[in-house]
């Protein structure tokens, strides 16, 4: 059996590159930490656990190395496209309200970044085009 190639950090190759990666696991910790602040019960409590669980998805296909699959449900996947892609948008406004070059726009632009690339995974996962409004495509 041969091992993919090592990146420039002697990491294994995977489906998505750091730059996407870290990005994702920052939302995930900051997500954690938000909810377990929250009463169980309220609706701030439970979109953060269907955001979790959808970025958790995501990170688990950017760390699955080419030419092998996450195995994720089926449904799992949809659910985690429909919350990425609110993700996407909430994101994409909130960058908007920065000027470019600030460290909070840079912040938004590169979560940008990294949940166009886990939902265009999802999407091929799914055997759907990744393209345009349907892909959550705003431009940066």
């Amino acid at each position: 059996m041969t091992r993919p190639a090592p990146t420039p950090r002697g990491r294994p190759r995977t489906a998505a590159g750091p730059d996407v990666r870290e990005p994702i696991a920052s939302l995930i910790r900051k997500s954690a930490k938000a909810r377990r602040k929250l009463a169980p019960e309220t609706w701030a409590h439970r979109m953060l656990g269907d955001n979790l669980r959808a970025l958790r998805i995501a990170a688990a296909w950017m760390e699955t190395p080419p030419g092998r699959a996450a195995v994720v449900p089926r449904a799992d996947l949809v659910q985690a496209l429909r919350t990425l892609a609110a993700l996407i948008t909430r994101t994409a406004k909130t960058r908007d309200r920065f000027r470019p070059g600030t460290s909070p726009h840079t912040l938004q632009r590169n979560r940008l970044r990294a949940l166009r690339a886990a939902q265009a995974g999802i999407r091929k996962a799914l055997g759907k085009p990744a393209s345009g409004k349907a892909a959550g495509g705003t431009p940066e």
